[in-house]
C-alpha cells in the first residue's frame, strides 16, 4: 500500500458565542486545516488541526497549508502509510517546528491505519484503557452575570470541572471567580467540583502571587499558565511558593519542554496537546516523561472541531491520564461542523466507535486548497 494523493482543505468553524482569553484576544472562527491521505487500495485517512494558533505555536492557516503543500505532501507521495514512525522521523528532519502541519499528517496516518486494520485508532496506540472522559468546561471572559450563567449551565449539564478564564483585570476577575464559586455552592457541589482558573500567560510572577492570595479562600484548586510560556523559572517559583497547584500549558510545546519542567520540578501538572506536540507519537513521549517523574497529566486541545477532538480522544483512550479538556468543540454548532457528531453525556465525552478515528467527514463542504498526486 502506498499514498497516491494528498488533499488539503480549509474550513472555518464559526463560534457561537466567540471566545476571548489573555493570549488570543477575541476569536470568532476556528480556522481549520483538513488533510486527506488516499492510497492505491482505496483506503483514506483524515485529520484536522487548528490553523489560527499563532498565540501558542506561531502557526497560521496559510502557513500550515503552505508547509503541507510544498514540503510535506511531495515527500509523502509513494510512501507506505503504515510506516508511521519512519514518516514522523523524516518530517522532523525535513522541517523545523511547524507542529500543526506535522500533527495533521500523524493524525491522518493513524486514521488510515485504523481503517486498514478495521480497528479503532486507540488500539494501535496500545489498547483502550478508558473510553469516556470527564472534561472541564470553560467560563469565558465576560461579565459577572455571564460567569454565573455559564457556571449554572455547565453544572446542570453534568460537568464537574469548571475553569474560569482570567486576565489583566484583577478586580473584575475576582468578582467573576467569586460569582462562579457561589453558583457551585448554591448547587451544593463544593465537594464535587474541581474549580480552576486559567491565566493564559497573562501575569507576572508578582501579579500571580497576589492572585493566588485572593483565590485561595475561594477554593480554587489549580492555576493554569500564570506566566509567559518561556518563563520556566517563574513557573518554578510559583510552584514552590503556592499552596494552589500550578499547571503548565503553553510552556509544554515539546518533549524537551516537558523534560525540563519535570526535571526542574517547575509545575504540579502538565497540560499536553497534539497540536503543540506535533504528533500523537510525541504526545505519548511527553506522557511517558511525566509519568516517570510522577507528574500528573491533563490531555487537552486548542478549541477545535470534532475531527481534531476525536484524535485526542483516541490518544486519551490509550493513556492513564486523569484530567481532560476535550470539549473544545462546544461553541461550534453540530450543523456547522463537517464532521459527524461526538457523544457528550453528563459532562463526559465518549470515544467514538468504529475504525480509525471513528468519525466521518463531509468532504463536499470543505474548500480544497491543494491536491497533489
Amino acid at each position: 500500500m502506498n499514498i497516491t494523493s494528498v488533499d488539503i482543505y480549509r474550513y472555518d468553524l464559526p463560534l457561537s458565542p466567540p471566545f476571548t482569553h489573555a493570549s488570543s484576544g477575541t476569536v470568532t472562527h476556528l480556522k481549520e486545516v483538513y488533510v486527506k491521505l488516499s492510497t492505491n487500495t482505496g483506503i483514506v485517512g483524515w485529520s484536522e488541526v487548528r490553523g489560527n494558533c499563532e498565540y501558542v505555536t506561531g502557526d497560521t492557516p496559510e502557513r500550515v497549508v503552505a508547509v503541507l503543500q510544498h514540503i510535506v505532501a511531495p515527500y509523502l507521495l509513494g510512501k507506505d502509510p503504515l510506516q508511521r514512525n519512519a514518516i514522523n522521523r523524516d518530517l522532523d528532519r525535513l522541517i523545523l517546528g511547524n507542529s500543526a502541519a506535522k500533527a495533521a499528517i500523524d493524525i491522518a496516518l493513524l486514521d488510515l491505519a485504523g481503517r486498514h486494520y478495521e480497528t479503532p485508532a486507540a488500539q494501535l496506540l496500545g489498547g483502550i484503557v478508558q473510553s469516556s472522559f470527564a472534561s472541564d468546561a470553560t467560563i469565558a471572559f465576560g461579565t459577572v452575570e455571564q460567569a454565573k450563567q455559564e457556571a449554572s449551565n455547565y453544572l446542570q449539564a453534568g460537568f464537574r470541572v469548571l475553569k474560569v478564564r482570567v486576565g489583566p483585570d484583577r478586580a473584575l476577575d475576582l468578582k467573576r471567580v467569586t460569582a462562579a464559586k457561589e453558583v457551585i455552592e448554591q448547587f451544593g457541589l463544593s465537594q464535587d467540583v474541581l474549580f480552576c482558573v486559567d491565566a493564559n500567560q497573562g501575569w507576572s510572577v508578582k501579579e500571580a502571587a497576589l492572585r493566588i492570595a485572593q483565590y485561595k479562600p475561594l477554593g480554587v484548586e489549580w492555576i493554569e499558565q500564570p506566566v509567559p510560556a518561556d518563563h520556566i523559572a517563574g513557573l518554578k517559583t510559583l510552584k514552590h511558593m503556592s499552596s494552589i497547584p500550578i499547571v503548565a500549558d503553553e510552556s509544554c510545546k515539546s518533549v524537551a519542554d516537558v523534560a525540563r519542567i519535570a526535571a526542574e520540578d517547575a509545575a504540579d501538572i502538565v497540560h499536553l496537546k497534539i497540536v503543540k506536540a506535533g504528533s500523537i507519537a510525541k504526545l505519548q513521549q511527553m506522557m511517558g516523561i511525566a509519568d516517570a517523574f510522577h507528574l500528573p497529566v491533563m490531555l487537552g486541545q486548542m478549541d477545535e472541531g470534532r475531527l481534531a477532538t476525536a484524535a485526542l480522544l483516541h490518544a486519551a483512550a490509550a493513556s492513564s491520564a486523569k484530567h481532560f479538556e476535550v470539549w473544545g468543540f462546544q461553541r461550534v454548532k453540530a450543523e456547522d461542523d463537517p464532521v459527524s457528531a461526538l457523544v457528550v453525556e453528563n459532562g463526559r465525552v465518549h470515544l467514538p466507535a468504529g475504525p480509525g478515528l471513528g468519525v466521518e467527514v463531509d468532504e463536499h463542504r470543505l474548500c480544497n486548497v491543494a491536491s497533489l498526486s
